[in-house]
């Protein structure tokens, strides 16, 4: 809802002055990307061969990005020993569906494996607005997550176990994809016991347009680099928090190189380049019209990169949340506390 507020504003804003029709993507975005020390940490760990892929290090390096203070080597510690204990409930030889069992029963069902607490949703936290929700050694702590902390947790631990599990998304949602030893792959709603969902109920749960599931925006299987990239989105959104835009630019143009198709980046940096005009000029002027000359061409690239943004994510499918897509997810989650 913040991202299309702030749009409706910064559209309001340049109604009021000029047209835009021809605004570009910014060139070199990448190049610039380099330049700030997250964006570089980050194509570090994103540049890394697939087969050297380690989501659980992964995941726990970026969440050291947002907080310095994990300790990454004692959360990979912990996680080995939640493996090692899945190991043993999956019993001998296990095949990838008897890992899965293993795994849904660790983290979904309560007894001495998980000190009779299961992990479950965050219902204090629904949206996962705060950013320590998203950060994996909290879900690990608390037990209570989200729609991001709660899949990552699941593809971290089924790694580990030789589980051939990626992530997917959909609006504003992350979910399992998993492959089992015959080559069928499946969705996985870690939000919900980890089970099985058909890709038209998600979409019933969840609406999305065809256009959008056509571009590979929504509901596709991800790379092992994908997925980690998707696992460093919460850097743009810590940076976002703490009003340091042009950093969450930065890191959004180095997700849109290992995610091209994805539309969330394009939203940092239309929601980015909007809070800037908010920042800059709309707290200091009263009208675009009052802003001097000499400032006008930053005012004008501010807008027009942030409509050129939003447009892209809409050219390939992407739509502002509307009033039954926030009664259709309530629901959701009042079926998901129903249940648990």
């Amino acid at each position: 809802m913040a991202k299309q507020t702030l749009r409706t504003l910064l559209l309001i804003l340049v109604s009021l002055a000029f047209g835009i029709s021809s605004a570009q993507g910014e060139a070199g975005s990448v190049a610039r990307a380099n330049l700030t020390l997250e964006a570089k940490r980050l194509v570090a760990l994103l540049e890394q061969p697939e087969n050297k892929m380690d989501f659980a290090r992964i995941k726990l390096t970026i969440d050291k990005m947002v907080d310095p203070k994990i300790d990454v080597e004692a959360n990979l510690k912990r996680i080995d020993a939640i493996v090692s204990q899945i190991t043993v409930m999956a019993g001998p030889n296990p095949t990838s569906d008897d890992k899965v069992k293993a795994l849904r029963r660790y983290l979904y069902e309560p007894g001495l494996w998980n000190s009779f607490e299961a992990y479950h949703y965050d219902f204090d936290d629904l949206r996962g607005i705060k950013i320590a929700n998203k950060l994996l050694p909290n879900y690990l702590a608390t037990k209570k997550g989200q729609c991001v902390s709660m899949p990552v947790l699941f593809i971290v631990l089924g790694q580990r176990l030789g589980l051939n599990v990626v992530a997917s998304t959909a609006p504003e949602h992350v979910f399992v994809k998993y492959t089992d030893d015959a080559g069928v792959t499946y969705n996985l709603e870690a939000t919900s016991g980890a089970t099985p969902q058909r890709e038209i109920w998600m979409r019933q749960q969840i609406p999305m347009t065809d256009q959008a599931v056509a571009n590979g925006v929504y509901l596709r299987k991800l790379s092992k680099r994908e997925t980690a990239a998707v696992m460093a989105e919460v850097v743009a959104e810590s940076l976002a928090k703490k009003k340091e835009y042009e950093k969450e630019i930065a890191v959004a143009d180095v997700l849109l190189r290992f995610l091209p198709k994805s539309v969330e980046p394009m939203l940092f940096k239309g929601s980015a380049y909007g809070r800037l005009i908010r920042e800059k000029y709309q707290s200091r002027y009263r009208t675009p019209r009052d802003i001097p000359r000499d400032e006008w061409p930053d005012y004008q690239r501010l807008a027009e990169q942030s409509e050129f943004w939003y447009s892209k994510a809409e050219s390939l499918g992407w739509r502002e949340p509307d009033k039954l897509q926030e009664v259709r997810y309530m629901e959701t989650v009042n079926r998901a506390k129903l249940a648990q």
